[in-house]
């Protein structure tokens, strides 16, 4: 009858475990030296080794000859532990067994001592979900047990555990394996693997995440197909997208083509391929990148045209617009997991990635300017010549354009400050200091246009609509940053105030109104008739 591999390749000993050295060093010298807890706990995720620990170590510490705290595999009490053949070792599943009941009758037999082995071993697995009651039954035997009793407690959540029985416990943490470690394992206990391709056994580690037991499971549905292991037998059976439709999909949301990411994304959905798999492919594909970017220690273990391809890639996108895809990314898989069309949700992914702010979003603004500037760079570096735009004084824009005009060239008040300088240069000079300090500001007031000098105060102004951007603009933060920095670059105490257009025209005009009423009542009644509330 065909067995599992995972079931097949459970390690039997200590030192055939993946992963874990600690684990396995304290472990191994505890039975070498006859130091034996009478309580332990295993902890950490799924399929890295809990169980298969507790058991070897069951084996452990009733063999007859052990060998530098292995089992020797070959006595009688290892073949009986073995062949589940043995009533001294007692495995029991809480996540099935959680009643208070169901302890009691497994903690009456405590007080009958082993029949064939020097130890009592009694495993529970997924010990938290154990209820309170059968906690506090299982407390007072953990307290004082009998000198040939060991409880092995194995669960992926400790901190459900009562801290009462986890203080009567050595703690063990079993942590994630690494991809390499996993190959290793796949490729030394099945030498014919030498031959699959290497990046079908890297994306089988991958896609694994840590969990050895998962590593074997894939690996042995993707054998089932009976061809030889390659990379795309793997992307086919786990319904992944190959790294051509990766690269492609990354280079079309950094272009911010949104019809070339569409068409990749209905190619994707031809193929059969599943939204959420190719969500947390992206997301990893573009950590990668950003690790590129940043000349992590990580990226030295890829070689070859994969890794040129991926440091191409990492300096055509700024580390900003980086981080913002793998945060939508990792939003948008969790949002499939309840969406009623996961090809939705891919797809308003990709419009959000590729659409340019309007200035709702002060994140995706900053981003936007600073992959701008990303851009800029790289031209300079490949030689080419960027010239930057005339002064407005030497080229004023034309009336009807003005509005649109970047902040920087807008048309200025020819009032001096205090000092004697004109606004437009202290203006232009204190926007050149915000973009360095403070890019999302800076990109936000650059929507405005400067709306003159008057009475100390310096004035950005918004279209009739952008109602949020102004907002955000005023908020006292960073009207205390701008007045700073006009302060500073003016020499004179300064204020900032962003408004609407239009805005304050019709106070002015009823200002108007009532001095020139004012002067008409006092020409025709006289001064000593007319009084004045100036309130």
């Amino acid at each position: 009858m065909y067995q599992a591999l995972y079931r097949k390749w459970r390690p039997r000993t200590l030192s055939e475990m993946v992963g874990q050295e600690a684990v396995i060093r304290t472990l191994r010298n505890q039975v070498a030296s006859g130091r034996i807890a009478h309580a332990y706990l295993f902890c950490g995720s799924h399929g890295t080794g809990k169980t298969s620990a507790a058991k070897i170590m069951a084996r452990a510490i009733n063999c007859e000859h052990p060998v530098n705290g292995d089992p020797c595999l070959e006595c009688d009490s290892c073949k009986a532990l073995a062949g589940d053949a043995s009533l001294d070792v007692f495995e029991m599943d809480a996540a099935s067994n959680s009643r208070v009941e169901e302890i009691r009758d497994l903690l009456e037999k405590v007080d009958y001592p082993p029949q064939f082995s020097k130890y009592k071993v009694y495993i529970i697995d997924e010990v938290h979900m154990l209820s309170n009651a059968a906690f506090n039954a299982l407390l007072k035997t953990l307290e004082e047990p009998p000198s040939y009793m060991v409880f092995i407690l194995a669960t992926t959540e400790p901190q459900k555990i009562p801290s009462t029985i986890l203080s009567r416990c050595q703690r063990f943490d079993f942590g994630r394996l690494t991809e390499e470690q996993m190959i290793q394992r796949m490729t030394t206990a099945m030498p014919e693997l030498r031959e699959a391709e290497p990046e079908a056994l890297d994306l089988i580690a991958r896609s694994a995440d840590g969990a050895m037991r998962d590593a074997w499971s894939l690996l042995d549905m993707c054998l089932g197909a009976g061809e030889k292991l390659t990379e795309r037998l793997v992307r086919e059976a786990l319904g992944a997208a190959d790294s051509d439709s990766l690269f492609d999909f990354a280079a079309s949301l950094a272009a911010a083509d949104a019809t070339a990411a569409f068409n990749k994304i209905d190619d994707l959905m031809r193929q059969g391929r599943d939204v959420q798999v190719f969500l947390r492919d992206f997301a990893a594909h573009a950590r990668r990148l950003a690790a590129f970017k940043l000349g992590a220690k990580s990226t030295g273990e890829m070689t070859g045209a994969n890794a040129r391809r991926y440091e191409e890639q990492a300096r055509e996108i700024s580390l900003p617009r980086l981080l913002r895809m793998i945060e939508m990314a990792m939003q948008a898989e969790a949002d499939t997991r309840y969406a009623s069309s996961p090809r939705a949700v891919l797809e308003l992914f990709a419009l959000r990635c590729c659409r340019v702010s309007d200035g709702a979003d002060v994140e995706a603004l900053a981003a936007q300017v600073e992959d701008l500037s990303h851009r800029l760079e790289q031209l300079q570096k490949n030689g080419v010549v960027v010239q930057k735009a005339a002064p407005a004084a030497q080229k004023p824009a034309a009336p009807a354009a003005r509005s649109a005009a970047p902040v920087s060239q807008q048309p200025v008040s020819e009032a001096q400050t205090p000092e004697g300088r004109k606004p437009a240069d202290v203006w232009n000079a204190a926007l050149k200091r915000l973009s360095k300090e403070a890019i999302a500001a800076f990109a936000l007031i650059n929507q405005g246009r400067f709306g003159g000098y008057a009475d100390g105060v310096y004035r950005l102004v918004f279209a009739k609509d952008a109602v949020m951007s102004r907002d955000f603009v005023n908020t006292p933060e960073r009207k205390a940053l701008m007045e700073r920095l006009l302060t500073e670059e003016g020499g004179a105490p300064a204020k900032f105030d962003a408004v609407l257009e239009g805005e304050g025209q019709r106070e002015k005009t009823i200002r108007e109104q009532q001095a020139h009423d004012e002067s008409l009542l006092i020409e025709t009644l006289g001064r000593d008739r007319v009084q004045i509330d100036n309130d």
